[in-house]
């Protein structure tokens, strides 16, 4: 998939899927800007890498210390993983509650991929991490969640837009479902929930074995495919 000069930018990149996609995508030859609200020890032990901190979805300027970093390089894939997810439900639901979902979920990547367009060159891939909860017709994941749900289903239509409007640029955009995956947020939702400690982490995925599947389907992400919406932990194109 790389080349020794191609740049990688993962948005989100200190802990859970997005430092495993960092360690995996240094492991395939990219360089690396790591982008975070502040970098973990484990992001910081990877070698050779640029870590840039300060970087946060929610704010207005939150894109500013990497465009800054940047300086002009042209951006061959962007990953847009920084998520927030709370337990909510239907009886005890407030707007501030579903408010920073929307902030955090759909609008911060839709404004960092616009703050980064003029970096992403002819044959870039932008892709966003979704969430199967986001998809309306898939039917499969329950009730509750009405703020991480609805953000990541105003994510899909940002990436699905998107990859309308950068189809004459040949800029690719895939939205992954990376899975459930054992990451610290998962396993806080679960507590939040209820479920027992010893029981937080059953039936997840390891973050690396995700990355990998991730990274499996940005693979074969091409004009062809731009604007699709996968499942990473089993291949399949998911409903709307």
């Amino acid at each position: 998939m790389a080349s020794q000069a191609s740049l990688a930018v993962i948005v989100g990149s200190n802990r859970g899927i997005g430092l495993q996609l960092t360690k995996e995508l240094h492991g395939k030859g990219h360089k690396i800007i790591a982008a975070c609200r502040k970098a973990s020890p484990e992001l910081s032990a990877i070698p050779s890498i640029q870590i840039v901190e300060g970087v946060d979805v929610a704010t207005p300027d939150g894109a500013a210390p990497l465009l800054k970093a940047l300086q002009g390089q042209h951006i061959s894939l962007l990953f847009l993983v920084a998520g927030y997810q709370h337990y909510d439900k239907f009886g005890g639901l407030d707007a501030a509650g579903l408010r920073i979902h929307f902030e955090i979920n759909a609008i911060g990547p839709l404004l960092m991929v616009q703050a980064m367009r003029p970096n992403l060159g002819k044959g870039a891939k932008v892709v966003i991490i979704s969430s199967k909860m986001g998809s309306i017709g898939d039917g499969r994941t329950g009730g509750n969640l009405y703020g991480y749900r609805m953000s990541k289903a105003a994510a899909n239509c940002a990436g699905a837009t998107l990859a309308r409007d950068l189809k004459e640029e040949e800029i690719a955009v895939g939205l992954i479902h990376p899975g459930a995956v054992d990451t610290d947020m998962c396993r806080a939702v679960r507590a939040s929930m209820g479920v027992p400690e010893k029981d937080r982490g059953k039936n997840l995925l390891a973050a690396d074995v995700s990355a990998q599947r991730v990274l499996k389907i940005v693979d074969s992400l091409d004009m062809s495919t731009s604007g699709c919406f996968w499942a990473a932990d089993t291949g399949e194109i998911l409903a709307w």
